[in-house]
């Protein structure tokens, strides 16, 4: 079911909320958080429900989608257009649209509040390009939770980077959960070594946030300096290999395109692994699992991100 209302108010919308829920029976006693997500164009709507849903089958929730306007546009008269989405197709959600035009771009806080769940978290997504400072943003101010993602921007490296210079706790980007897995399985051999790696080097795609993140977080867990190689073939992250004072080489790859990896030891032979890439879908399930700010993350972009993104630049 879709209800569009133009030339509306939040107040209108929350209104109109009530009366589907009386009529229908429904409840927003089972909706666990308000998720707002942010977008740029009306065209990034459909994606940013089609993400929402899928992460709302784990995690029942408000969806409030926020078609922000650009700056031209705050400076006419203000209003509101919007959509309610609601039924078997939404899932477990209930999706509302917003799209402020003219002034009432200007305070995206005052409009969004007479909608959030009482009582419940929210957390803010900005799925394409996020704010020069997201616990800054007027929707990011409402949010114990804030999440990027650095992948969907034309300099993803230069983005997680600025990103990283302005964080606030609560603060996370995808990128950081696209490699959930690989820190996993890397955390599972690095526990089985008998001896500290004396050089790690991560290979993957040059521009791909991946490989720079999994290198600091060796930086940080092993206390050597990762080196990252560009992999000519990869759309992510290929391999992480670690060598030792006695010639001894261990490594986890996966080739792009393949969603299995193997883990190699001298002596030993290979281990094939499911390893996939992870979806967008998945990345935001991950993030909505844990409302409390992620201390490895921050710690990571904030002690190690520019030292190994320093140190490629030198080698290059």
């Amino acid at each position: 079911m879709i209800i569009t209302l133009n030339d509306t108010s939040a107040l209108d919308i929350a209104s109109q909320l009530l009366q589907i829920r009386q009529e229908q029976g429904a409840s927003a006693l089972g909706r666990v958080l308000t998720l707002i997500v942010v977008v740029d164009d009306r065209i990034d709507v459909d994606h940013a429900i089609e993400i929402s849903q899928a992460a709302s089958h784990e995690h029942p929730c408000r969806v409030i989608v926020v078609v922000e306007p650009v700056q031209a546009e705050r400076s006419s008269s203000p209003r509101v257009n919007a959509q309610i989405r609601m039924g078997k197709d939404e899932g477990p959600s209930e999706v509302i649209v917003l799209e402020p035009r003219g002034d009432a771009g200007q305070d995206l806080d005052t409009l969004v509040m007479p909608l959030l769940l009482a009582d419940t978290p929210v957390v803010t997504f900005w799925p394409s390009i996020p704010p020069e400072n997201p616990a800054e943003h007027p929707l990011g101010r409402l949010a114990v939770r804030r999440i990027s993602d650095s992948r969907e921007t034309d300099t993803p490296i230069d983005t997680l980077l600025r990103l990283s210079e302005v964080y606030t706790p609560g603060d996370t980007d995808l990128a950081w959960s696209g490699v959930t897995l690989w820190r996993a399985l890397i955390a599972t051999m690095v526990e089985g070594f008998k001896s500290v790696p004396t050089a790690v080097t991560v290979r993957g795609h040059h521009t791909h946030p991946s490989s720079y993140l999994v290198a600091a977080w060796l930086a940080d867990v092993t206390g050597i300096p990762a080196r990252v190689d560009t992999d000519p073939t990869a759309q992510t992250i290929t391999g992480v290999h670690f060598t030792f004072d006695d010639a001894e080489e261990a490594s986890l790859t996966r080739p792009a395109g393949s969603s299995v990896a193997h883990v190699k030891r001298s002596g030993l032979d290979p281990v094939a692994v499911n390893l996939p890439r992870r979806s967008i879908q998945d990345c935001v399930m991950e993030e909505l699992r844990r409302l409390d700010p992620d201390l490895m993350y921050q710690h990571v972009i904030g002690n190690f991100l520019h030292d190994v993104r320093r140190d490629c630049k030198d080698q290059s």
